[in-house]
């Protein structure tokens, strides 16, 4: 039995060390620091703070209308109350800046304001005419003529690779996960034949 806890343990370590710290903790600061550090010094306006997570995208608009109705899958979500970008591991700058561009909205309307907004409109419209997308989808057009060179550097040479990391890793472990997984099924079933 120690055995098995140990292995156990083992893959949880792996999922902790090599999955989770540092490569996601490295897209969060390239993400914050490298990217939108830059945005927010340049529209003096705080900086939000950037989670990076390997669940699935996020879709924001399927939480509120019908899923026949096309929408732009967003994989991430804005948090205004505490000034988090939420976002999947896999993101890429249109999102980062679209995510972004919620915050620089949030903040110029005032958070509260936003908030009660942001809720009335996800209630009533789908998710291409409610006012604060608009807003969004024309906000990240304009932040991206503002990105610097070294933004898409950071996106190219800081997360592109970190992204690929990850895949790799969790492929990996998956395999792992996968055949405890069969292991218990195994036993399971041995012992209902036993009975």
């Amino acid at each position: 039995m120690s055995a098995g806890r140990d292995f156990i343990n083992q893959v949880i370590m792996e999922i902790e060390n090599s999955i989770l710290k540092p490569p996601l903790e490295d897209i969060e600061s390239s993400a914050e620091g490298g990217i939108l550090e830059n945005l927010s010094e340049s529209m003096n306006i705080e900086k939000p703070k950037v989670i990076a997570t390997v669940n699935p995208p996020t879709n924001e608009c399927i939480e509120y209308v019908d899923r026949d109705q096309q929408c732009q899958v967003i994989t991430g979500k804005y948090f205004p109350e505490e000034s988090i970008i939420l976002i999947n591991y896999r993101i890429d700058m249109n999102t980062l800046l679209h995510l972004f561009a919620h915050h620089v909205h949030a903040i110029e309307m005032g958070r509260a304001k936003y908030v009660r907004a942001r809720r009335l409109e996800e209630l009533r419209l789908p998710w291409e005419l409610r006012p604060t997308e608009i807003v969004a989808m024309y906000r990240t057009a304009q932040l991206v003529r503002m990105l610097q060179p070294r933004a898409w550097r950071i996106y190219n040479e800081e997360i592109k690779p970190r992204i690929k990391e990850i895949d790799e890793k969790f492929n990996s472990v998956r395999l792992t996960v996968n055949y405890i997984e069969r292991q218990v099924e195994h036993i399971l079933s041995s012992r209902k034949s036993v009975q």
